[in-house]
């Protein structure tokens, strides 16, 4: 009977500690909304991205969520990409960040028939960039960013290239 009322005393303790806890870190933290807008050109075309992101940032480490569209043109065809990031920022000094992002990516396949290029079949693509950024304050809320990112696992299929730059505005609540 000990053991059991000991157990339920201890169950409360630890959720009345972790409410404390977070209300605590809510308290310290903020959400904070925006987008990126990235432009990448190589021999084969421009790629242009557009994410609306939404996060959560606490002291210097940011973590959110960026669904995207995105857009190629090679040569005279065009496709069309969507997806979803996981991305993490850690301010490193005043106002350079590094960031790291998790990408999933459903992209079109190019195929030819004669010299004609069309997009037949789809392919989900990983894809891992990091890098460093550096965002200027507009205002009280809104921050300007920009960052330079390097794909790790860069597959052959992938719309975009290295380096991946990227831009965008964030508006904290």
């Amino acid at each position: 009977m000990t053991t059991y009322f000991l157990q339920k005393l201890a169950g409360k303790a630890f959720l009345a500690g972790l409410l404390t806890f977070s209300i605590h870190s809510i308290s310290n933290a903020q959400v904070f909304t925006g987008g990126n807008f990235g432009v990448n050109y190589d021999n084969n075309g421009v790629y242009v991205d557009l994410a609306p992101e939404i996060g959560y940032r606490y002291k210097v480490v940011e973590v959110g969520i960026a669904p995207f569209v995105s857009y190629k043109q090679i040569d005279k065809a065009h496709h069309y990409s969507f997806g979803s990031r996981v991305f993490s920022r850690v301010t490193l000094y005043k106002d350079i960040f590094a960031h790291a992002e998790f990408q999933v990516t459903n992209i079109e396949i190019p195929g030819t028939v004669s010299s004609d290029i069309f997009f037949d079949n789809r392919k989900w693509i990983i894809a891992m960039p990091i890098g460093v950024g550096y965002r200027y304050k507009i205002s009280k809320n809104i921050t300007a960013q920009g960052s330079v990112l390097y794909d790790v696992l860069l597959d052959d299929d992938s719309p975009q290239k290295n380096p991946i730059i990227r831009g965008g505005i964030v508006y904290d609540f």
